[in-house]
């Protein structure tokens, strides 16, 4: 029986994007054949992964980390560009994955970034992998932007965090798409009652900005099956969680392929 054809799109969202990976698992379990993967941020790294065809390898990796290993991938610096370089975990990845041209890849993939210079959104989907995803997941004020060809990368969920649009679909194919910075699920009441600071309330505005975007781009490019994982369902560095956060991906997507292809 030939397998059914699924164009996936990857959104970001730290590290919920590890959802990701047990998203794919549960796509491919139930038999549904990958055939090109769009991704912002994390979704990019984890696509990225999928595409190069080692997510296996990285996600027995992302599996080992705990809090203080989490730490020890910060490379802080005194930039006024970002807190954090971003060399760091990039050259970890690399040791364990090498470097690969996109348009040698044997899944067809591009990453979305933003051009801080000109606001306009950039896709990669040519040269090399890790400077795709680098510039992809250059979190604003976190990690400190790609200097390319004349241009200042950032996060690309500033301006398309679920990239539908952006992902090669061939007719016929499924657009699949998951969320994992999908609207808060916690009861307003409990909120409004948690402590806030500088850093949580930049990043719950970065999410609801992301969450409208997300909004307009599912009614103007409508997934056929549309996983959600809500924004607060999981901080944002909370890697040392991977194992779990796989599994709640998998468990999501189970349950939308359900209710969406029934």
């Amino acid at each position: 029986m030939k397998k059914r054809r699924v164009a996936l799109v990857l959104a970001g969202g730290g590290a919920r994007g590890v959802a990701h990976i047990g998203a794919i698992e549960e796509l491919e379990r139930q038999g549904f054949e990958i055939a090109a993967v769009a991704g912002t941020s994390m979704g990019a790294l984890v696509g990225g992964m999928y595409a190069s065809g080692h997510l296996e390898a990285f996600k027995e990796w992302m599996c080992t980390l705990d809090k203080y290993k989490v730490f020890g991938l910060v490379d802080f610096t005194l930039s006024t560009e970002g807190l954090v370089k971003g060399e760091r975990v990039i050259k970890a990845m690399q040791e364990l994955v090498p470097d690969v041209q996109i348009e040698r890849m044997p899944v067809p993939f591009a990453a979305v970034a933003a051009d801080l210079l000109t606001g306009r959104e950039v896709v990669l989907d040519r040269g090399g992998l890790y400077e795709a995803i680098r510039a992809s997941i250059s979190i604003p004020s976190v990690f400190r932007p790609v200097h390319r060809d004349g241009m200042v990368l950032i996060d690309g969920g500033t301006v398309n965090p679920l990239p539908l649009n952006r992902v090669r679909r061939e007719e016929g194919d499924l657009l699949v798409a998951v969320d994992v910075s999908a609207p808060f699920a916690a009861d307003p009441a409990v909120r409004v009652n948690a402590s806030l600071n500088y850093y949580k309330v930049l990043i719950a505005s970065s999410q609801i900005m992301q969450q409208h975007i997300t909004q307009l781009m599912c009614r103007l490019y409508r997934p056929d099956v549309l996983v959600q994982m809500p924004a607060d369902s999981y901080g944002m560095f909370e890697f040392y969680r991977s194992a779990e956060l796989v599994e709640a991906g998998r468990m999501a997507t189970r349950t939308a392929l359900a209710e969406s292809l029934r």
